[in-house]
């Protein structure tokens, strides 16, 4: 099902802004699944002092954090790294539309001032960032092809988010929430559903994403199967 991966990638990290937390955390993903299984290790495979002390220097001395395949990276560069969590990655294959509840209408962000709503409510679902930084992260991918965000209502109630960015024939669904007063009500299953029938509907019919444990059961049922698993690694040098 998967093919090879490295131009999401490339979208992913040319966008500087969109991986660093208000903490000071820069993410970095480092390798993506191919089409005969395995993994590309044009990046992981390169993993030594000197790319890790380049890192820092290229994100001005931000804590980093790497997200690899490689389970046991810690244990060969104990002094560089230090073990985080690891992530699954869900795919999906569909060409059909889901049907909908009609709970929800939905728009796409087209505008800053769209955006600058999707970020608040956002900042909302997701507590551990805040909307400027939201907007800032973002604000790059306003008419891009490879990008779409879409905010979803309750009447006229923002009430949950979702991005979409596409690479290498795939979309990837990112920060799909809803807000805490509106949840167990089928609302996350409704923006989900959603957003992948309006890539369905613009013939992207490849999906992946990372769940959290909320949104997993969602996925499962919608036909989600687990791909791969990475790790993620906080780089130790300052």
């Amino acid at each position: 099902m998967l093919k090879y991966m490295e131009n999401l990638y490339e979208v992913r990290t040319q966008r500087k802004n969109a991986c660093k937390i208000k903490d000071g955390v820069m993410y970095f993903k480092w390798a993506f699944p191919t089409a005969k299984g395995g993994f590309n290790l044009t990046y992981a495979e390169k993993f030594n002092k000197t790319v890790f002390k380049n890192i820092v220097h290229e994100t001005q001395n931000y804590k980093t954090v790497l997200t690899t395949p490689l389970e046991n990276l810690h244990k060969k560069y104990p002094d560089i790294l230090e073990f985080s969590e690891k992530d699954i990655v869900y795919g999906l294959e569909q060409k059909l539309p889901f049907k909908t509840g009609g709970k929800l209408t939905f728009k796409t962000v087209k505008s800053k001032e769209d955006l600058i709503l999707w970020g608040q409510v956002a900042a909302q679902i997701y507590d551990k960032y805040d909307a400027d930084f939201i907007y800032e992260s973002f604000k790059a991918d306003l008419r891009k092809k490879y990008a779409d965000y879409f905010i979803f209502y309750k009447g006229k109630t923002p009430v949950g988010v979702s991005q979409v960015i596409r690479g290498a024939g795939y979309s990837a669904v990112y920060w799909v929430g809803v807000l805490p007063e509106y949840r167990k009500l089928g609302y996350g299953t409704e923006v989900t559903v959603l957003t992948l029938n309006h890539e369905i509907s613009h013939k992207h019919h490849k999906f992946l994403l990372t769940a959290s444990d909320l949104g997993l059961i969602i996925y499962k049922k919608l036909g989600f199967k687990p791909l791969e698993t990475f790790y993620e690694y906080n780089l130790k040098i300052s």
